[in-house]
């Protein structure tokens, strides 16, 4: 007749020595051996500490309606300016006749209540006998993410071009992104309200082109957008006008943050555990190699046999 296991339990053998003793001294060795090793061996491999991470979320963009449009022409005395025009000097301020219309659309394609473009359309009269070289377009936008980091600013979307004809038409599509200098700093419930502030604020402005002016302290900041030009058309002809269009697309951006303790804990646990696992089993089998050898003096216990 067959016999089935049904049952087993394993025997338990001791190995017993003097707490001043070589034997207790390489076991005292080898189990702090097998605590620390896998914290050495996963950081000395890198990327064992979390530093930098990062997140994807669709922003929340509309427009402040603040806007600087300048457009130059091939008389450097001779400019249009539309817009915010506060700090420019009152000899340059009176170009406004030149800007007959100007639109700022906001559309959610999606309807999922988060902008996904911005449109920026501008008739600009051209002065007689001059032709448009250049423009450049600086228009605010209000800039929020919720989730992860929560962070609100007021930013920039800086459209420039040159022309080397005589352009009566420009469009242009982009597609706005995130430039980060540094991590975000993800305080939990917090908002970051750092760059909350316009930047069409002109306290400070003494003599400098108010280009640059608004320019230079906008890139001083270390979280800023910038418009990355996906495909532009111009077209050229003398009509004494000047239609511009501009398309800015928002998508999905992606954000680097610099993570909790906690989130750094749960990245470094599994690999210290899947290390401690091996280093623990390789030292269990040099401890019984040792001592079953006797390699050290210790005294055995085996349960069936009585002590003398």
């Amino acid at each position: 007749m067959a016999l089935y296991k049904t049952f087993s339990y394993s025997v338990e053998v001791q190995y017993k020595s003097r707490l001043l003793s070589k034997a207790t001294l390489f076991t005292l060795s080898t189990t702090l051996l097998t605590i620390i090793l896998p914290f050495i061996v996963a950081y000395r491999s890198r990327g064992f500490w979390l530093k930098s991470s990062y997140f994807y979320e669709h922003p929340l963009v509309h427009t402040t309606y603040d806007y600087l449009l300048i457009a130059e022409t091939d008389d450097p005395g001779v400019n249009i300016i539309c817009g915010d025009t506060s700090a420019l000097d009152g000899d340059r301020a009176g170009d406004e006749e030149n800007c007959v219309e100007v639109q700022i659309q906001e559309d959610d394609m999606n309807q999922d209540g988060k902008n996904d473009v911005l449109k920026f359309h501008a008739h600009l009269i051209v002065p007689k006998n001059r032709m448009i070289s250049s423009i450049i377009l600086i228009l605010g936008i209000d800039f929020k993410i919720c989730n992860v980091c929560p962070l609100q600013m007021q930013s920039l979307a800086v459209v420039t071009k040159e022309f080397n004809g005589q352009p009566n038409a420009f469009k242009s599509y982009g597609q706005l992104q995130i430039r980060q200098m540094k991590h975000l700093s993800c305080l939990q419930n917090i908002l970051d309200t750092s760059y909350n502030s316009s930047l069409f604020n002109h306290e400070g402005y003494s003599t400098k082109n108010i280009v640059d002016f608004i320019l230079e302290e906008y890139l001083r900041r270390e979280v800023t957008t910038l418009v990355n030009p996906t495909y532009s058309r111009t077209q050229n002809g003398r009509t004494g006008t000047m239609d511009l269009n501009i398309i800015l697309q928002i998508s999905e951006m992606e954000f680097r943050y610099t993570p909790s303790l906690l989130q750094e804990l749960k990245w470094a646990w599994p690999q210290y555990l899947s290390l401690l696992l091996i280093i623990y089993w390789l030292f269990e089998r040099i401890r019984k190699f040792v001592f079953s050898n006797r390699l050290l003096m210790a005294w055995e216990i085996i349960p069936w046999r009585k002590r003398d």
